[in-house]
Parts: C-alpha cells; structure tokens; sequence
C-alpha cells in the first residue's frame, strides 16, 4: 500500500497560476502553524492549558499532566483552571483587578481571565495545587482565543514552574540577611571596644616602637604646651 503524501505540491512558477502559488503558500503556513502547535502541546516544559468560553478545560498537555499530577482525561470538561489554583490566591486577585479595573469582578475564572478577555496582556505569578496536594509557584501567561469574527471562543493559559526561581531568590535573601547581621556584629564590637582600643600602647603595632612612642610623647607635648611665640619686630 503507497504512502499518502500530505503536503503540499511544490508549485512550478512557469506553469501554475497566481492562485495555486498563493494556495500553496497557504498550506505551507497551516503545516507550519500546525507544526508549532503541536510542539506547545507536546512540551513537557510548560503547562498548556486551553479552555472553551465558560472556561471549561478543553486541551490538558503532557507538561500540565506533569507539572499537576493529573491525566488528561481526569480534567477534560470536568473542571476549570481555577479549580487548580490556591483559592484564596484567585480571591485575592479578584479583589486587587476590582480596585485597578474599577469594576467588580467574580473570584473564580473570571478573575484569571478578566484581562486577556479585554485584550490586555496578562501575566501572574498563582500557586498550583497539585492532584496529590502539594503546591507550587507558577508564572502563568493568559492569551483569549477567537474566531474569524473575532468573538471569544476560549482561552489559553500557559503556565512555567517557577519554582527554581524562587529558591535562588530565597536562598539569596538569607544570605543578604547574613551579611547585614555580620556587618552589624562587626560594628557593634569596635563600638563596644573603641576605648580599649584607643588606649592601648600603639608602639606594639610599629617596626620601631621607640621612635614611634617619642614621636606620641612629642606631639602630646606639643597638645598641652601652646606656642607663645611673638610677632617678630620690623
């Protein structure tokens, strides 16, 4: 049995018309859509999440299976988005779009949707909640979906672990807090012990105590005996 061939047939600039070379192209475009689609949905390395116009999931790939511990089939035109994040977060960003937007909006999906519906960019930073309910940090990028008509049809929510991220940015805040406790304990004890400092015999600290002792006694001589010398006469 021969294998069918789907792509398009290579026009022939001599001999096609302006309107095959365009439907061509056409076909070459879509291939290459498809292409890119199909590697989103593939990915491993982020989750994509495509959701209908009430926000019922409707597209679950194998980086959100991965990234939540839920199967496809688990998720599929059962639940939305928001049913997987930190609810109280969702709650709270409701309330912070409310005051920025002037507009109430509903905590749920609604909320995470409530700019990219207006065709404003949105990206966030919610906690997941996994299947097995352990959490993670996510930095999720909101994108609305439309027909020809430009009506909504869904959504898409594209979301990257940012759990790494996190930790360096823990791990460098510690460090910060460490040094400044140094800083402050190093401070604190000169402070503590400036006047043992100051009087402790500095020849002990010179290649040539003796002369730096007479030169102490000279100055200190000097300190306690004012000159009194007279303007000299014309």
């Amino acid at each position: 049995m021969s294998k069918i061939n789907c792509a398009p047939a290579i026009p022939n600039p001599a001999t096609d018309t302006a309107e095959s070379i365009t439907e061509f192209r056409r076909q070459e475009t879509l291939l290459k859509t498809g292409a890119l689609q199909s590697a989103i949905f593939n990915s491993a390395n982020f989750s994509s999440i495509a959701t209908d116009a009430k926000g019922v999931i409707q597209i679950f790939n194998v980086g959100a299976e991965r990234m939540l511990g839920y199967v496809a089939a688990e998720v599929l035109n059962k639940i939305t988005p928001a049913d997987i994040f930190d609810p109280q977060e969702v709650i709270a960003r409701a309330k912070a779009l409310s005051v920025e937007l002037g507009t109430p909006i509903t905590p749920g999906f609604e909320a995470l949707v409530f700019k990219a519906s207006r065709g404003i960019e949105d990206i966030y930073e919610l906690t997941y909640i996994r299947k097995d309910g352990s959490r993670f940090p996510a930095i999720v990028s909101v994108t609305a979906l439309r027909d020809d008509q430009n009506e909504i049809i869904g959504y898409l929510l594209i979301g990257t672990d940012n759990t790494a991220r996190k930790q360096v940015e823990a791990a460098q805040k510690l460090l910060d807090q460490r040094l400044r406790d140094q800083q402050f304990y190093t401070r604190s004890l000169i402070e503590s012990n400036i006047d043992a400092l100051m009087t402790t015999p500095f020849k002990n600290y010179f290649t040539d105590p003796e002369r730096a002792e007479a030169g102490i006694k000279s100055r200190e001589k000097a300190q306690r005996s004012p000159a009194t010398e007279e303007a000299a006469p014309f």
